[in-house]
């Protein structure tokens, strides 16, 4: 399949032979890219002749500004003459529409509004003073790009680079009469300053030209901060709505969480709200990369004085700051890669350093308290100032966070377990949740506790004090501690942040257990435990196999056996308890789910006749149950139009590609395992698209061949280039205009047509007993990998939960991808068996 690209330099090349211009086609491509980066040119080059054009419209009017123009935009001349002298010859009729395209497609206005500025030339004005605006607002365009695309400086909506190539776009067009620049003398030249220029426009603004009918409007007060390079962040003002304020503040005061494994101050900020309520079962955060952005070496815990002077340090050198995010992200990426020799770790012969030292510390009333502190931070993974807000309590209809201890004289750890969202009225099936979580505490601590507290039962662990003072009496121990051993330092940073560097180090463990147990804020897991349903049993034997393990280490160290335990077995209630996520079906909700679309899709085949309708009816329900066994079988996101191409699914190796969350770097693309009992609905399913194609080639001509591009994309994919490759990629990827394979015949007033999948339509074939979310699947693929113990490394491979620098395709991971797949299939396959998915033959077929 041959690009436009492809045609274009196959036409320079051309050109240069046949005008004998020595240039090599590296020069050629690299003078290419230049000018299309330079113009924010899309992959497919839709409208290029059009650039070609503003040239040639400006040179007719004037030679010296066309040349400015062309110097700006990075045109070189001999890729303009080779169009502007010579008409390029595409025989492809789709490729030499959108070649000579002259219209913009959507969602372009608002992603490369400077190309559509350019394309929409034809439109313009072409006197002298027009062109010489169009050349003066390039010049400051590109001067002043930094300003325009400046997040801070942008409105709720829009860019102020989109905001300013609309406003000009829509005032050179020649049906826009209330401007007009050879009338109103904004300018002499194209030389003229950006000041002088904004200085003129202000004269409409003093009503110079209301006898010319040239009266201010949005659009020229647009132009007028534009020219002074003069913006300021938008102001929002609700209205209509009183006092209530419902603009969106998903990054205000935005919440920062320390990244571990680190020795500097480093730290993730993640948003402090979700942005839309979310009620389909999909994290809102889930659509956003897991590592936005990083503050290093900052204190977020105060608000900055807007009015304070920044500091005078900062450096604005650009070569500067990109070797100093060059640098940041490295040690990110270290960060989650960290293994057992990590110095931010504890080793076996500090831990039991430190455990026979807290010991001491213990039996003696001067410092119990320091002894209780230490080994609260150690075990919950809490700070100073976290310890301080825990109490002891003894009734459970007064719970708070801290210590519960029972009539029996047992504590327990409580913290309640948030969700961000509840799932809808309308939802049936789903696992109910608990809201507060009780973990057994170890009796040596319960002890220490009581026996510190004495004749006061109930209250805070630790008395009013200030958690500075307290945090350099607890620095000034350990470092005592440190110097009687002569290893390395310890630290509060390494203490609290213990569990969290054990887990990213050995994955003993899922961090979720972590997260459950004791209210863990961490950054890792603030996605993934919307997802997680747990039983309470399992948790608590998961927290047992994380200690047991680290009392394996000290007492390999030691060479006899660890003096107390760090973690005790019990179980808060002896019947099953789940925590977490609010979306997970029931396994009596999903087998009840298989069976009515398994008998729905069995009621719908057609008679013997094969009636068109008949036809559409029963591929509506073979794709929705085709669909739902996808999302359950692959920890796909409730996205539209699902498996995009079925090039992306390659059963002789039970794998698929994925890119339900991307970037324009392909950062969250990912390889998931998929059931085999998958693999073979969807090979029934390719068999079924062929034969509709067959039954349908007649009546939908136009629709059949997009379903030949559809079923035949594996020959051409394979014949693809890098290039080509990463451009079919780009359009296929969540595309809700593109056909993919699942779609859905729909009755219109113009007749049946076709519809992309889309969450909705999963929903609205199910029965009103077992309505689940769309994203029900996800959550239930992965609490059960969760419930069956697989590495969570694999989990997040399956489920796409990485974060910097462990993408698990990335070409320095050292994950072998088909031995992630031979691991994952056969559990994947067993849980299929548990639901009883059965792979379903088409009637067409």
């Amino acid at each position: 399949m041959i690009t436009l690209k492809q045609k274009i330099l196959e036409h320079i090349e051309g050109y240069c032979k046949k005008n004998a211009i020595e240039i090599e086609v590296e020069s050629i491509l690299s003078d290419l890219n230049e000018f299309l980066e330079r113009v924010s040119a899309p992959d497919d080059l839709s409208a290029f002749f059009q650039l070609i054009g503003l040239i040639t419209r400006v040179n007719n009017v004037s030679t010296e500004v066309a040349n400015c123009i062309q110097k700006m935009l990075c045109l070189a001349p001999y890729i303009y003459n080779a169009f502007h002298a010579h008409q390029m010859v595409v025989n492809d009729l789709s490729i030499n529409k959108e070649f000579y395209r002259n219209t913009y497609r959507k969602g372009w206005c608002h992603e490369r509004p400077f190309y559509v500025l350019l394309i929409c030339s034809w439109k313009y004005k072409t006197d002298y003073h027009s062109i010489a605006l169009l050349a003066a607002f390039i010049k400051q365009y590109f001067d002043t790009i930094d300003s325009l695309t400046d997040p801070e400086l942008a409105t709720q909506t829009t860019s102020r680079e989109e905001e300013a190539c609309s406003s000009f776009r829509l005032m050179m067009e020649l049906r826009y009469k209330t401007f007009d620049p050879s009338r109103a003398h904004i300018l002499h030249s194209h030389l003229d300053t950006p000041e002088s220029i904004a200085a003129n426009l202000d004269s409409i603004f003093a009503g110079k030209y209301s006898k010319l009918n040239i009266y201010p409007t949005s659009h020229v007060r647009v132009l007028r901060h534009f020219f002074r390079n003069s913006w300021c962040p938008a102001i929002s003002r609700t209205r209509g709505h009183g006092d209530k304020d419902r603009r969106p503040k998903r990054y205000g005061d935005p919440v920062t969480y320390p990244i571990v494994g680190t020795d500097d101050g480093l730290s993730a900020i993640l948003p402090k709200d979700n942005l839309i309520p979310d009620s389909e079962g999909l994290d809102e955060n889930d659509f956003y990369p897991s590592q936005s952005f990083v503050m290093a070496n900052a204190d977020m815990s105060e608000k900055r004085d807007r009015k304070a002077l920044l500091d005078v340090s900062i450096n604005f050198n650009p070569m500067v700051k990109h070797r100093t995010e060059i640098d940041v992200t490295s040690r990110v990426r270290r960060s989650h890669n960290i293994g057992m020799q990590n110095t931010q770790l504890l080793m076996p012969a500090e831990l039991y350093l430190l455990a026979n030292k807290l010991l001491v510390y213990g039996s003696r009333d001067s410092s119990r308290e320091t002894a209780i502190i230490l080994w609260i931070m150690l075990l919950l993974s809490k700070s100073v100032s976290e310890v301080k807000n825990l109490c002891v309590f003894r009734d459970l209809a007064c719970k708070k966070q801290g210590l519960y201890i029972d009539p029996n004289g047992n504590g327990w750890w409580c913290f309640p377990l948030s969700h961000s969202t509840g799932p809808r009225l309308s939802h049936i099936g789903l696992r109910k949740t608990v809201e507060d979580v009780f973990t057994a505490c170890p009796k040596f601590l319960v002890k220490l506790i009581t026996t510190h507290m004495g004749t006061r039962l109930v209250g805070s662990l630790i008395e009013d004090a200030n958690v500075e003072i307290i945090e350099s009496i607890l620095a000034q121990k350990l470092a005592k501690i440190s110097d009687n051993s002569g290893g390395k330092r310890l630290s509060l940073k390494r203490l609290t942040n213990f569990v969290s560097n054990y887990i990213n180090s050995t994955n003993v463990i899922d961090p979720i257990y972590i997260d459950f147990s004791y209210a863990v804020n961490m950054y890792t897991t603030r996605v993934a435990r919307s997802y997680s349903s747990v039983r309470d049993q399992k948790r608590c034997d998961q927290l047992l196999h994380f200690w047991d393990d680290v009392e394996k280490g000290i007492s390999a160290y030691s060479g006899k056996p660890f003096a107390v335990s760090l973690f005790e077995l019990r179980y808060w209630q002896q019947d099953e308890q789940y925590l977490g996520s609010t979306y997970t079906p029931t396994l009596a909700t999903i087998k009840q789910l298989i069976i009515d679309l398994s008998l729905q899709t069995k009621a719908s085949s057609p008679k013997t006749l094969h009636r068109f309708e008949e036809i559409t009816y029963f591929h509506n329900a073979f794709v929705a149950y085709t669909a739902w066994m996808l999302l359950f079988g692959t920890g796909y996101r409730a996205a539209w139009n699902p498996l995009p191409s079925l090039a992306l699914f390659l059963p002789s190796l039970n794998l698929m590609g994925i890119s339900d969350k991307d970037d324009c770097d392909f950062t969250h693309s990912r390889i998931v395992a998929i059931p085999s009992v998958l693999t073979v609905q969807l090979i029934e399913y390719r068999r079924h698209l062929g034969c509709l194609r067959g039954l349908l080639r007649l009546l939908m001509p136009q629709f059949c061949s997009e379903l030949d591009n559809i079923i035949d994309v594996d020959r051409q994919v394979l014949s693809y280039d890098n290039l080509q490759a990463s451009a079919w990629y780009t359009k296929i990827r969540n595309s809700r205009s593109q056909h993919g394979p699942f779609f859905f015949f729909q009755k219109q007033k113009s007749g049946i047509v076709t519809r992309s999948l889309s969450p909705s339509q999963l929903v609205s074939v199910l029965k009103e007993k077992n309505s689940i979310p769309a994203n029900a699947g996800r959550h239930w693929l992965k609490s059960s990998l969760l419930d069956r113990g697989v590495d969570p490394e694999l989990i997040n491979f399956q489920m796409g939960h990485w974060q910097a620098g462990e993408v698990p395709i990335g070409n320095y991971s050292a994950l072998s991808t088909i031995e992630a797949i031979t691991e994952l299939v056969p559990i994947l396959d067993l849980l299929f068996r548990e639901l009883g998915w059965q792979p379903l033959k088409s009637v067409l077929s």
